[in-house]
């Protein structure tokens, strides 16, 4: 597919500056960041394992915020050299 735009000056000076210093031509690193982009999983796609190991895992929310508290209370613990 060809896909012609027209930019800004200010926008295609920042893109042959950023091309440069990635020691790219303007058309390559323009690709390469569109398709880096594009194929970049969402958020949601990222989360999703983790929402649904939780849902299966029959944990309240509550349940886990005290457990994320309780993790971090003896992390800092731990890092100060203090005992609970």
């Amino acid at each position: 597919m060809t896909i012609t735009i027209d930019l800004p000056s200010e926008v295609e000076a920042a893109l042959q500056k950023k091309a440069a210093a990635d020691g790219k031509n303007i058309q390559t690193y323009i690709f390469e960041t569109l398709k880096n982009q594009a194929l970049k999983p969402s958020l949601d796609e990222i989360l999703a394992p983790i929402r649904k190991n939780f849902a299966d895992s029959g944990m309240t929310e509550e349940e886990l915020d005290e457990l994320i508290e309780s993790e971090r209370e003896a992390m800092w613990q731990e890092k100060t050299g203090k005992r609970g």
